[in-house]
């Protein structure tokens, strides 16, 4: 019996000697060759590593190789798929062979790089299945005798990475990889964590697989995400799928405060150009390897809060972004150039440049319902638009839009493809408040009333003043139940009948001067005229206003580029103060002019002048002709008649035109800033 227990004794000393020391004694890379052949064989790319191979078993099983490579396929650029300057392997033999349950106490890759191809027929280099290997893969996915695997120290240390998609046309590298993977059976959860730069930005990642083992046989699996690339973070709780494809479906969230930084990370490039600054999003994703649908989303993009379903699909050179929204606000002034400042008035149009190359970022569709839109000083109300982007062109179609009170409907094109930005695009509304408008637009609330205008247009230029200056188009209003303050039209022509009695320039410079004035006020019960716009010119060929005491016609033109205004108009009072009737009305030449900072009114002279001469060469010369007044309805004003010499007609000309010209000087003076 001792006999026989020594000879155990002394067959365990020797197993474990030849165990310790064999290793060092038989040449292990004598066996160089067979090892690359066989590796090469099962991943279908040839294998190769350098002479400095080393093995051992105790105290564990454990490989060294140095200068591991796998070569590319033929037929992709680079001349490797990976390369590791030095792998260590370290695994417990007696789990293996006792339980088939492999643990893997060390693997340590050491500068690893790793170059991926994908080519624009949508071929990967990485894709290491053939007919040999789905086979063996397979044998090894469904061996039952494989029970489980362990991980110990797995680690990625200073490796980098290469991402070539040739379908986008971008580039992505990693480097300064340093990774960290933590299993303790295919039952527990796989955690990959560390840090890298990504497109030169600091990058941590921490990533959790519920159950490797349900991905291995095609099940589902839980995946969450924290990561973050530069001041970009991102989180995700989904559920993962592998079956077929990759897909993936749970909650996430995303926040970029720096979008442009972020985007260029992705490949993206955004226009330097107001807006596209920052993007947070949170919902409900279900997406794959090129697109994902996020419902009930909850979107900041800049200074626009949004609700709905939001759907992106990056496969192609260009995001493209479609869904249905709904936001309280919708501020596109980030968007658009400040609106110019004046210290009273009226605003000079901008030369500073516009940029409209932001529209060129993405592909869009969107329809968005809005309570508000905010364009500088113009606010639109409770609204409904469908808005297309494609490659820098954007159209607007507001099939429901509410505007001061009014509702109507527009549509806007904004044209970025090409040097200098083009406009286009038509608005009908009704029923709008015309003093809330006027303010906005005009900068004062001279004008009160509601109504309705249509307004066609194309314009194309690179700044607010180039617009102005290229501005075509047609439109109208029509105006009810209102007033004109600052101006009582109705005094000025029922003045016309006391001029019939006699031309007193005092009296008439009284009634002009009390006419005007902050008090004063013009109702009308229609106001309306159409209008034509060429080169930023408006054309007013009829302008008619209706009210309680007074009818007016007249005419003329507004230079936009200029901000001047030349109009002509003939008010013609017809009931007294007291309710009676003017026995014989006539009408007295009004003239609006100045500019939109300093607009003046008052009597016409030029006209004026032809009226009225009669009137005084008949004090004058105690007799003539008869035309003693302004004409009444119908009458035309006769021609003036040239003299060879100077005469008395000729003297009163020129008294009334110096009259006039010092009641206009007496007006500027005395017009207030409006």
């Amino acid at each position: 019996m001792g006999r026989i227990l020594f000879f155990l004794v002394a067959l365990v000393a020797v197993i474990l000697a030849v165990l310790v020391v064999a290793p060092g004694v038989v040449p292990v890379a004598a066996y160089k060759s067979q090892i690359e052949t066989a590796a090469s064989e099962s991943l279908g790319r040839e294998v190769t590593f350098s002479d400095n191979l080393t093995f051992r078993i105790l105290p564990r099983t454990a490989f060294h190789v140095e200068d591991l490579t796998i070569s590319n396929e033929d037929g992709f650029d680079g001349a490797y798929l990976a390369q590791v300057e030095e792998a260590d392997i370290g695994f417990k033999l007696l789990p293996f062979i006792s339980s088939r349950s492999v643990e893997i106490d060390q693997f340590v890759l050491s500068r690893p790089n790793i170059n991926l191809i994908r080519q624009q027929n949508g071929m990967v280099n990485w894709d290491l299945t053939s007919p040999t290997t789905t086979e063996q893969n397979t044998q090894t996915d469904n061996d039952p005798n494989l029970r489980d695997i362990r991980l110990g120290d797995v680690r990625i240390v200073d490796g980098s990475a290469n991402f070539t998609d040739g379908v986008a046309g971008k580039t992505y590298v990693a480097s300064d990889i340093d990774l960290q993977i933590i299993l303790t059976s295919l039952a527990e959860p796989l955690e990959l964590k560390g840090a890298m730069s990504f497109q030169d930005e600091p990058t941590t990642v921490d990533i959790v697989l519920s159950n490797l083992a349900d991905i291995m046989d095609n099940k589902p699996s839980n995946l969450k995400l924290d990561l973050q690339i530069g001041d970009a973070v991102a989180g995700a709780d989904l559920t993962l799928e592998t079956a077929d494809t990759l897909r993936y479906s749970g909650p996430v969230q995303f926040n970029a405060p720096d979008l442009p930084a972020f985007a260029a990370l992705v490949g993206t490039e955004i226009a330097d150009a107001p807006g596209f600054d920052e993007l947070a999003l949170s919902g409900d994703i279900d997406g794959g390897t090129q697109s994902f649908r996020l419902s009930d989303a909850n979107i900041k993009f800049d200074d626009i809060d949004a609700q709905g379903v939001l759907s992106l699909n990056w496969a192609g050179a260009k995001p493209f972004a479609n869904g249905v929204l709904s936001t309280d606000e919708l501020d596109l002034r980030r968007y658009l150039p400040p609106p110019a400042q004046a210290a009273t008035g009226f605003p000079e149009w901008s030369t500073a440049p516009l940029d409209f190359s932001g529209l060129r970022n993405i592909d869009a569709e969107f329809d968005i319902s809005t309570a508000a839109i905010f364009l500088n000083d113009l606010k639109i109300g409770e609204s409904r638009l469908k808005m297309i982007l494609t490659n820098g062109r954007m159209t607007a179609d507001i099939p429901e839009l509410s505007m001061y009170g009014g509702q109507g409907s527009g549509r806007l094109v904004v044209n970025a493809r090409g040097s200098a930005p083009t406009f286009s695009g038509n608005f009908d509304m009704g029923s709008v408040q015309a003093e809330p408008l006027s303010l906005d637009i005009f900068k004062h609330d001279n004008l009160l009333g509601l109504g309705a205008f249509q307004f066609d247009f194309t314009a194309n230029g690179a700044s607010q003043a180039a617009i102005m200056s290229s501005l075509d188009g047609t439109g109208g209003f029509d105006l009810s139940n209102g007033l004109i303050k600052g101006v009582n039209l109705s005094k000025i022509a029922r003045a016309a009948a006391e001029l019939r009695q006699g031309f007193n320039p005092a009296a008439l410079a009284t009634i002009v001067a009390t006419a005007r004035g902050p008090a004063e006020e013009t109702d009308f019960s229609e106001f309306l005229s159409d209008f034509t716009i060429t080169d930023g010119l408006v054309n007013a060929p009829t302008i008619s206003l209706n009210g309680q005491y007074l009818t007016m016609t007249g005419n003329g033109s507004v230079n936009l580029p200029a901000q001047t205004i030349d109009l002509r108009l003939s008010p013609r009072a017809t009931v007294a103060p007291d309710g009676t009737e003017i026995s014989r009305s006539v009408s007295i030449p009004v003239r609006v002019g100045g500019t939109f900072s300093q607009p003046t009114i008052g009597l016409d002279p030029d006209v004026l002048t032809r009226l009225l001469t009669e009137n005084v060469l008949q004090q004058v010369l105690g007799g003539g002709r008869n035309n003693s007044a302004a004409p009444v309805e119908g009458e035309e004003v006769p021609p003036e008649e040239e003299e060879e010499e100077a005469t008395p007609e000729d003297a009163a000309a020129d008294l009334i035109r110096g009259i006039f010209d010092g009641l206009r000087k007496d007006d500027e003076e005395a017009q207030p800033d409006e």
